[in-house]
């Protein structure tokens, strides 16, 4: 037994390793493969018997459909990398521009719900794009030998028949990523103990989403990553050999596990939002989003390659930054560490102190839009307060209301709630979903 290394180009992410182990297992004399994408190499153990120039030759021609390149690993040749300043520069713009849109439009209050099309049509998006990475190769690699199989054992059947696979592969997939779905949010759910904690567990995990983007926009190499152990993956991909019926569906269900930065990042999003139903949703969307491509068997992948394919990967990267940096903004809103400015605080409408039998009346809207009006509440201090809000029909993760210094968590409900508390001192107070995406000051003013 030998080893040989070479130097891989052309790798974006952990599911290219996926790709070249298998493809490099399938060469005569290959005992074992590991490639990495973070160190750009590939190490083979092979019988001592294999000509290595042959097996160079064969690995080349092997991975080259793949859209890989290798080459002899040598020391000697290898130079440490230097930035590229003008490929950074050009991210930076890009980052900006996805900002000023999501900014526009008001996609911050990413909220995914069934009345609120905004995120989801940005979730779908990025399952567009993904569908057309490197990263789905992988999954698609599954879908054409579970059709081969099919198409082999049923060449007399007709067209729908054989469609079959596809579709069952597909429909796998969509119900795999809500089933999941369901699940990630629920671990998220339990995991948001109190509104410090929440804040801390969305916090690290929009650094998380931040740097699975600046990966995907090819700033980082290296990125933080919670991936499954790498033989997960290859064991979904043996399940391919069997004949099953249900193989196709269970095949489509079980890529919700297979290496992938748009996946992990959407996965990572729907573990923040702590709500079963709203993760399943973000997750069907996304699955939704790769399902087009899928189902033509990657003729979109073919044909969209090299500068375009990096293109639409770093647009998708951008949007994923930028989403980490709202949620760097939210948890940061949970741990109470921003606040409305100064200057729009003096510039507010204020709203009048009512008194009715010894307490304060204060009453605000959640809108349809998902926002807070008005959005900058004052009250007294050392008076209980109860605080009218009127909720919408549509109100996504502002039905959680959370205001960590008088200790207020409460769900509201479309139509008039009721939030009583008293605060114990003054200052200015921030008070938000339990997502920290929708926020609001409460001002707190001596007593008169």
């Amino acid at each position: 037994m030998q080893k040989c290394s070479y130097r891989l180009n052309g790798t974006n992410c952990e599911s290219c390793e996926i790709i070249i182990e298998r493809e490099a297992k399938t060469l005569k004399g290959v005992q074992d493969a590991q490639a990495s994408h973070s160190r750009k190499e590939l190490t083979l153990s092979v019988d001592s018997s294999v000509n290595q120039s042959e097996l160079e030759q064969s690995l080349k021609e092997r991975l080259l459909s793949h859209g890989y390149t290798v080459s002899k690993f040598n020391t000697e040749n290898v130079h440490p990398q230097t930035r590229d300043w003008k490929h950074i520069g050009g991210a930076l713009i890009l980052l900006l521009a996805v900002y000023l849109i999501f900014k526009r439009f008001g996609l911050f209050t990413f909220s995914p719900n069934v009345e609120f099309g905004g995120g989801l049509i940005a979730i779908f998006a990025i399952g567009l794009v993904a569908s057309v990475s490197s990263c789905t190769a992988v999954v698609i690699g599954l879908l054409t030998a579970v059709s081969v199989s099919s198409a082999q054992k049923e060449a007399n059947n007709s067209v729908v028949d054989r469609f079959r696979p596809h579709a069952l592969f597909n429909l796998g997939r969509v119900a795999g990523f809500a089933f999941f779905g369901v699940i990630v949010g629920w671990i998220g759910s339990v995991l948001q103990f109190s509104s410090t904690l929440n804040g801390l567990f969305v916090f690290l995990i929009a650094i998380v989403m931040v740097s699975l983007g600046l990966h995907l926009l090819g700033i980082m190499p290296k990125t933080i990553s919670l991936t499954l152990p790498k033989w997960i993956a290859h064991k979904i991909h043996d399940l391919q050999d069997s004949r099953g019926p249900i193989v196709p569906f269970a095949l489509g269900a079980l890529t919700f596990f297979l290496p992938c930065g748009f996946t992990q990042s959407m996965q990572l999003y729907a573990l923040s939002l702590g709500d079963p139903i709203r993760s399943a949703i973000v997750m069907t969307m996304f699955a939704l989003g790769t399902a087009p491509v899928l189902l033509s068997v990657g003729y979109v992948t073919s044909k969209t390659k090299g500068i375009t394919l990096s293109r639409i990967t770093r647009v998708a990267g951008a949007i994923v930054v930028v989403l980490g940096i709202s949620n760097l903004q939210n948890g940061a809103t949970l741990l109470g560490w921003t606040s409305h400015p100064r200057h729009l605080l003096a510039d507010s409408p204020k709203n009048q102190i009512v008194l009715k039998n010894g307490r304060q009346v204060i009453q605000m809207e959640v809108t349809p839009d998902i926002t807070y009006e008005p959005s900058i509440l004052t009250v007294e201090e050392g008076v209980p307060v109860d605080w009218e809000i009127y909720g919408s029909k549509s109100m996504g993760c502002a039905s959680s209301l959370v205001q960590r210094d008088f200790g207020v968590r409460a769900s509201l409900h479309a139509g008039l709630n009721t939030v009583k508390f008293t605060p114990t001192k003054t200052g200015r107070f921030v008070f938000s979903c339990s997502m920290g995406m929708v926020r609001g000051t409460l001002i707190v003013v001596p007593r008169s």
